[in-house]
């Protein structure tokens, strides 16, 4: 990959897709190419270089990162941009094949591999992260670890992303510092698998990783785990979470199942059983204990016993979130091979019932903070004078929100809001304290 000549001041325009765990990486690439000598634009119409941090974790992904390249070739094409850039998952997953369909792309790099694309700039830079243009300074995501060991049958993060290995504690808690001189007063760790943290290097476990983080920052500051696996999340953990400190009560553990047959072919390692013990264990905790999950539909092997099961489990647990999605056979996975596989309406169709009946429940559990107050983070304010924000119980992106009249709020501030009506998702209600 030849260097680009370019002038000091250039234009560029970086489109981060895919997860949360690909944000941070584009955070990380963005705060070198500014020390670079970059002018981060927030279109791509607007921009020289363009560069797009893919997401090859699914099809429906692959084809987004393809549809985004598309747009950026058609610039090209008018002249409008110099070079364009594709980066990331997608080409960890199709390589050498990528570079053969898609000739137009000037600058190819795999994912974390930004002094090549620097390189290929013709820049140099230290380490360093930038909020993307259009982002907000006080939320961030705090990536703990990369790859994985759990080897899903449906799943290819360890073919594009490589085994599991922690980052260092040192490295973990220095880089929360920093997104607190940023302005953060929400730090979200996130990586494949965060109870697996430390095991690798021998540094402690994941308790021994908030506890770090606890001691340096602020008790004003949230912190929030996701993507926890089943198999990690103990009783210690839990009461942790409960405990009152930043460590929100906020348990996103996916399931994807909870028919023990289906767990098992999904290699999941874990059961129903457990996991409503830890459901149970939580709420016996804390009766407000935020719960959301995943699930799975029309995986192979699936009957309507067995989806029966997640119908009947969300409805005993009342859990507060549910996400679901239905079965993709991806390429280069186990359970692509897999027979028995319901057809995809009966996938769409369970999908749609589960979703239905959550939604009664989401309700539910809404209704119970009627009257009550919480502290919100705020994260915008529209045209009207509405602002919404988010409550201990609302993850960015995936949860809902709290609504209210601005009045003089501003975001990224905390605010006091008595909740007076609620729906399905989110909350309405009234400032009671800025």
């Amino acid at each position: 990959m030849e260097e680009i000549g370019l002038p000091k001041r250039t234009r560029l325009f970086l489109l981060s897709l895919g997860c949360a765990k690909n944000q941070v990486d584009s955070e990380v690439l963005a705060g070198r190419l500014r020390l670079a000598g970059f002018d981060l634009v927030a279109e791509a119409e607007e921009a020289e270089v363009a560069l797009i941090n893919t997401c090859g974790f699914i099809q429906p992904a692959v084809e987004e990162s393809l549809a985004a390249y598309l747009d950026l070739e058609q610039l090209k094409a008018e002249g409008r941009l110099k070079k364009i850039g594709l980066l990331g998952c997608l080409f960890n997953r199709y390589g050498e094949e990528l570079r053969r369909e898609l000739p137009a792309v000037d600058i190819w790099a795999p994912s974390e591999a930004w002094d090549q694309v620097l390189a290929a700039l013709g820049r140099q830079a230290p380490p360093g992260r930038a909020v993307l243009p259009g982002m907000t300074a006080w939320s961030r995501y705090l990536k703990i670890a990369e790859g994985c060991d759990n080897r899903c049958s449906y799943c290819m993060i360890p073919s594009i992303r490589g085994p599991f290995r922690s980052r260092s504690l040192d490295a973990v808690v220095a880089e929360a510092e920093d997104l607190l001189s940023q302005g953060a007063l929400e730090i979200c760790l996130i990586a494949q698998d965060p109870t697996a943290w430390g095991r690798d290097r021998k540094e402690g476990e994941l308790i021994d990783l908030i506890d770090a983080l606890e001691k340096v920052l602020p008790e004003t500051v949230w912190l929030r785990l996701h993507y926890l696996h089943p198999q990690g999340v103990d009783e210690a953990l839990l009461e942790r979470m409960a405990g009152g400190g930043q460590l929100l009560p906020y348990l996103d553990m996916p399931l994807q199942h909870v028919d023990d047959r289906i767990l098992s072919s999904m290699n999941r390692r874990t059961t129903g059983k457990r996991a409503a013990e830890i459901f149970r264990y939580a709420r016996s905790l804390d009766e407000d204990f935020a719960l959301r999950t995943t699930f799975i539909t029309g995986f192979p092997g699936e009957d309507s016993r067995a989806f029966d099961k997640i119908l009947a489990f969300i409805d005993e647990q009342e859990l507060d979130r549910v996400g679901a999605f239905s079965f993709w056979p991806e390429e280069g996975t186990e359970a692509a091979l897999l027979p028995r596989r319901p057809r995809p309406s009966t996938a769409q169709r369970r999908l749609e019932t589960l979703m239905s009946l959550q939604e009664e429940i989401s309700l539910r559990r809404q209704n119970r903070f009627v009257g009550r107050l919480l502290q919100v983070l705020v994260e915008g304010i529209d045209p009207s004078g509405l602002a919404w924000g988010r409550s201990f119980r609302d993850a960015p992106e995936v949860d809902g929100e709290v609504q209210f009249p601005a009045g003089e709020v501003e975001p990224g501030t905390f605010v006091t809001v008595k909740v007076t009506e609620a729906l399905e998702h989110d909350l309405v209600g009234e400032v009671v304290q800025p």
